[in-house]
């Protein structure tokens, strides 16, 4: 009888990190690696993907280039193996299409062997005797089948926020993943709110109010923030998103981690600053013309959801002047970011996993969960390693640390010391 394949990695969601590691992986001699995802195929952020929008990293941040720019993944070759490099070129921008961006994944998807989509991960067991780990997987037409994994990468990705009150099924609010396939009922609506002060909520926005004057709607965007604040992409603050800060952040306590990440929306929540100058042309624009039927609200929470007649009635908290109030909108859009669920089927080894004591995965500096170190994590862990881990720009580094630690060396270089500034004193400057 033929002895059963056990993989080396076996990933779990087929996101970017997830892709990427595929692709560093590839030339590896004897590493074998599968990937799993229950989606139909790879499709990467499409809801919210107006036409104009694009990535807020250059695209040298690719699938490989930041670990392996010689690799055969990377953008600049998919633009020439599409007939894509001399226009890309000649359009004078470091910053790819995000509809652009979903397309080279797919060519890099088209491009490996051992990705399967339609694929659900139902169970998860270990097997202590002779150390691996048992999946077994709902495939499309096949069953229920069975791999053997020495090692997991989960990417199972993150979900849009929902507040409990919009939890029960209401067909007039949406997330703005959803925004795509919702937009052509927009035109119809007598108004519109749209929840969330971000980069997301503010290319909702934008694509909504250059459309505002023929459709004739009431258009609101609302933001708990004290204001809309664009993001911090000044090139001293860009030196934390790179491996010292991840160090240093990694190393505080965790008490000062999560009073720290609290005080960095600036650095990864806010909005494009060519979009916000956008967005006030364009109102100036439109303005020029007649008054526009908008109203922009920061500082202002939402407490409550409830359906009216052919309205929504919204309960809004102003934190300024402390009072509540509402106004109805024929139309919510909920904006307010994405967050991660721990997947269930992870529940037979669950007492593998290391916890804090908040419940939440203790990630290893290494992107591990486990003491066995066997078991990483993509996407998971602001609260550890810092806001770069969902940064497309750090997920080559994340990757070659997990199969650095996998393989037992160094496959991939690991870049040190690459910041001008300096996060703590030296050792020895130190007083007791």
């Amino acid at each position: 009888m033929k002895p059963e394949m056990i993989y080396d990695i076996v990933g779990i969601g087929v996101g970017p990190f997830n892709l990427s590691l595929a692709c560093l992986t590839e030339n590896i001699d004897h590493l074998n690696t599968i990937y799993f995802d229950q989606k139909e195929n790879f499709d990467w952020h499409s809801g919210i993907m107006p036409e104009w929008s694009t990535l807020q990293i250059p695209f040298i941040a690719d699938l490989v280039s930041f670990a392996d720019p010689k690799n055969r993944f990377s953008f600049l070759n998919y633009l020439k193996e599409t007939n894509n490099l001399y226009q890309f070129f000649i359009r004078e921008s470091f910053y790819m299409l995000r509809a652009e961006y979903n397309q080279y994944c797919q060519w890099a998807v088209n491009g490996l062997n051992n990705i399967h989509f339609k694929s659900c991960v139902k169970e998860i067991t270990f097997n202590e005797q002779q150390q691996f780990y048992t999946l077994l997987i709902e495939q499309a037409g096949q069953g229920i089948k069975k791999y053997h994994a020495k090692h997991l990468v989960l990417g199972t990705g993150t979900t849009p926020i929902k507040p409990k009150f919009c939890q029960k099924n209401q067909p007039n609010v949406h997330s703005s993943a959803e925004y795509m396939h919702h937009k052509p009922t927009y035109a119809n609506k007598k108004s519109i709110t749209i929840v969330g002060g971000g980069q997301s909520g503010a290319e909702i926005y934008y694509d909504l109010l250059s459309e505002i004057d023929v459709h004739q709607y009431q258009l609101n965007w609302v933001t708990k923030s004290p204001h809309f604040f664009s993001m911090d992409l000044g090139k001293l603050t860009l030196e934390y998103t790179s491996p010292d800060y991840i160090e240093h952040f990694y190393s505080l306590e965790q008490t000062k981690r999560d009073q720290v990440i609290q005080s960095q929306g600036a650095l990864y929540k806010g909005i494009e600053i060519g979009l916000v100058n956008r967005i006030y042309d364009l109102l100036y624009q439109k303005s020029r013309l007649a008054p526009l039927s908008t109203r922009l609200m920061p500082n202002c929470v939402l407490n409550e959801v409830n359906e009216g007649d052919n309205d929504l009635d919204l309960v809004f908290y102003n934190s300024d002047t402390e009072q509540k109030f509402k106004f109805k909108s024929e139309t919510l859009i909920l904006a307010l970011g994405y967050d991660y669920k721990i997947p269930e089927f992870l529940q037979p080894i669950h007492h593998l996993v290391n916890w804090d004591n908040k419940k939440r995965m203790k990630i290893n500096r290494d992107y591990s969960i486990n003491d066995n170190k066997n078991i990483f994590v993509q996407n998971v862990g602001l609260y550890s390693h810092g806001f770069t881990v969902p940064d497309l720009n750090m997920g080559c580094y994340r990757n070659a640390i997990i199969i650095n630690t996998i393989l037992g060396k160094d496959i991939y270089q690991v870049e040190e010391k690459i910041t001008y500034q300096e996060f703590q004193p030296k050792l020895e400057e130190i007083i007791d």
